[in-house]
């Protein structure tokens, strides 16, 4: 049972991550650590032309790859089976969105480089290497999008800093109406903002009905997945 749960928690923030970002003047995105290929989809349901993901876990890939395929937008997909840092390395200003809800790393009581080593292992990304990845890989203006636990926020900004992002949006999603929020979906862009627009969601009534906002947020997606 625990198991199921924790696998639809996943799904929902991908969810609400790929539902709220803003696309305005979005043509090319790039999806770090697609899993499945959830983001994508609805990216491209949202009518994102280019996107390309990337997954380094080969049952994922797999996993992506088919539903690409069986999709009607498959024509707007690439997927790259490797490494993100690697991708980064190669790729030069050239997406206007980036976007990741990937397996990030977030035992922080271990020294650097034993953890480096076993996020690497795990296939897992730590803040840095995906914003270091964003910073290469996006174009002037561009965006970063990306869901966190509420507690890693002030480590996640202290890595966005020293790579040169600043917030812009941050929505703040609460699970069960009543209860404090467990997850961020954050947009930083690399250049300073003049104010930050905070907002807040909820996605369960206390009765453990989805709220209307949670209706509304999802009501043009096909989510048959």
């Amino acid at each position: 049972m625990m198991h199921h749960q924790s696998t639809m928690k996943i799904g929902t923030d991908a969810i609400i991550l790929g539902a709220w970002v803003n696309l305005k003047g979005v043509e090319r995105v790039l999806d770090v650590g697609t899993g499945s290929g959830i983001i994508a989809m609805i990216l491209a349901q949202r009518g994102i032309q280019d996107i390309e993901a990337i997954e380094i876990d080969e049952k994922s890939a797999q996993e992506a790859h088919m539903n690409f395929e069986v999709s009607q937008w498959s024509s707007r997909f690439t997927l790259h089976h490797c490494d993100a840092r690697d991708f980064g390395k190669q790729c030069k200003n050239f997406f206007d969105l980036i976007i990741s809800n990937p397996p990030f790393f977030y035992d922080s009581f271990q020294g650097n480089r034993a953890r480096r080593n076993l996020a690497r292992h795990a296939g897992c990304l730590e803040f840095n290497d995906l914003l270091r990845i964003s910073s290469e890989c996006l174009k002037p203006g561009g965006s970063l999008a990306v869901v966190i636990p509420s507690i890693e926020f002030e480590r996640f900004m202290k890595d966005a800093k020293s790579n040169g992002f600043f917030l812009c949006q941050k929505l703040n999603i609460i699970p069960v109406d009543g209860k404090a929020p467990n997850r961020l979906n954050l947009l930083l862009k690399m250049e300073l903002q003049n104010q930050i627009e905070e907002t807040f969601f909820t996605i369960r009534k206390q009765d453990g009905s989805f709220t209307p906002g949670y209706y509304e947020l999802l009501k043009d997606f096909y989510l048959g997945f």
